[in-house]
């Protein structure tokens, strides 16, 4: 698994995305990165996951998942 991206990195990409899809791609990519991290028991992101979880929901994505 690579390593987990920042939030502040997070802004950057899905800010420069040229169109609607780049930034749903980054968006989809990331959601799954971060859904496989919430199924490991000894989770040391979390508290950065939730946080950008609570950004792609801002966004106007579906974030459930993260419930």
């Amino acid at each position: 698994m690579p390593a987990p991206k920042r939030l502040r990195e997070l802004v950057r990409d899905i800010r420069s995305a040229r169109t609607a899809a780049e930034e749903r791609a980054i968006v989809n990519r990331e959601c799954a990165l971060i859904r496989d991290s919430f199924r490991e028991e000894n989770n040391v992101y979390r508290c950065r996951n939730v946080a950008k979880l609570l950004y792609i929901h801002m966004l106007g994505y579906p974030a459930h998942f993260g419930q």
